[in-house]
């Protein structure tokens, strides 16, 4: 067998077994990201998770006569003709710390405003069916809140008596309260003005539970997100916060202005949330992920180098040279996740790098004897993973960034060795 072809498929072996540590690297890194998902569960539990909140509705009891005379019930909810939340998110300047994981976490401020009409609907029950008996006397306000453990504190309205409780029946979990029974729901717009606070993380999701609603948000959050639901009709984001303004219809989402007790789902209310999630623009362990991707690609070639540069310089390279370069080249991965954990991303990359670049000039200086060598191997691996921290950090033009690099290198190697005659070589 040709020498050259022996040791190239001898490279392409080493190649191979070099997959199972990158394997294992790849599994360690879904490993702590499901460890920091348990932390934020875990500071979610004791502060509030993420919270999905609306203005009030009303929760009017009906009863009627079954086709066989027996008495049937239901809850017949009706929403507010307008709404209107003005929401303030203050995200805490200390981060929650569970170990070495940080979680950012709010506590919102809500005001809810409008009024109910329920002069249109107040006789549909009766209209479709003369034996059923609306209890507006019993009738309760509901204010949707999706973690009550993050509630701070709710205030009642002129509509209301009493204490505001957790109520079943309702799709989200939700607070209600009774009506004041001197409130005629029947006749006339009812106004109401409430407020109250929830503590949450991550993102805060709003329902747009009246015919019209509008809700102006803003917070102190650098990096806000807007991708769930409705997009903001305006926003503007600043170097220290930002605020948005979203408007809905009723015509805008999956359910009516009023349904009884079952017709409405959660998958209902869900698919008309919108709202904002508490981007973090530095996630180190997607970047981790991303550079394992790209891991086996650079260790071929490191490895096609070192191939072409010893057939180059008559330098013989002894398969386990290429075995212990190879798994250099895995551990820096390794060391890149221990430290991005404890001093970030960047500064992480920078001290990996720089470690594994000066033990690859060493090392093959020895191996190859010559210093000039080594230097230069260590030079051409900086500018590799250069150019991988390019495409780690780059989300849009990663793609285009990375076929144009691979084309170069592709070309470099092709160009060097137009001339040499494998089936000669030695």
């Amino acid at each position: 067998m040709n020498p050259a072809l022996k040791k190239g498929l001898s490279i392409i072996l080493v190649a191979a077994l070099l997959m199972i540590p990158l394997t294992w690297l790849n599994s360690l890194v879904k490993e702590r990201t499901m460890m920091r998902e348990q932390a934020v569960a875990a500071v979610a539990r004791g502060w509030g998770g993420r919270q999905v909140v609306s203005g009030p509705l009303l929760a009017i009891p009906v009863t009627w006569k079954s086709a066989d005379g027996k008495d049937q019930s239901s809850t017949w909810y009706v929403l507010a003709d307008t709404l209107h939340l003005d929401v303030e998110m203050i995200v805490q300047p200390e981060r929650r710390k569970l170990g070495i994981y940080e979680v950012p976490v709010y506590v919102t401020k809500v005001r809810a405003t409008g009024q109910f009409d329920l002069t249109p609907v107040a006789t549909k029950p009766v209209a479709n069916d003369p034996s059923a008996q609306i209890h507006f006397d019993r009738s309760r306000l509901l204010v949707p809140i999706d973690d009550l453990r993050g509630v701070r504190q709710i205030e009642t309205t002129t509509l209301t008596q009493g204490r505001f409780e957790p109520v079943t029946g309702f799709p989200l979990t939700a607070l209600g309260a009774p009506i004041r029974t001197d409130v005629d729901l029947a006749h006339g717009k009812q106004a109401f003005d409430l407020t109250f606070e929830v503590a949450g993380t991550q993102s805060l999701a709003f329902l747009p539970l009246a015919h019209v609603s509008r809700i102006q948000l803003k917070g102190n959050w650098p990096d806000p997100g807007f991708a769930q639901g409705f997009l903001p009709v305006e926003r503007h984001v600043r170097g220290s916060g930002f605020d948005a303004t979203w408007q809905a219809l009723d015509l805008n989402r999956p359910f009516a202005t009023d349904w009884y007790e079952g017709q409405v789902t959660l998958a209902n209310l869900q698919d008309a949330e919108f709202g904002v999630d508490l981007v973090q623009p530095v996630d180190l362990y997607q970047q981790a992920e991303r550079a394992i991707k790209y891991a086996a690609v650079f260790i071929c070639l490191s490895f096609l180098t070192l191939f072409i540069w010893e057939h180059l310089t008559r330098r013989a390279v002894h398969p386990i040279q290429y075995g212990l370069t190879g798994l250099a080249l895995s551990l820096f991965f390794l060391l890149l996740l221990a430290l991005a954990e404890h001093i970030g991303f960047g500064a992480a990359y920078v001290i990996a790098a720089t470690a594994l670049c000066s033990l690859l000039g060493v090392y093959l200086a020895g191996s190859m004897q010559s210093s000039q060598a080594g230097a230069t191997a260590s030079g051409y691996f900086a500018a590799l993973y250069g150019f991988m921290y390019l495409l780690v950090i780059s989300d849009d033009y990663a793609l285009l960034a990375g076929s144009l690099g691979l084309f170069v290198i592709l070309a470099v190697a092709m160009v060097l060795t137009r001339k040499v005659d494998w089936y000669q070589t030695a």
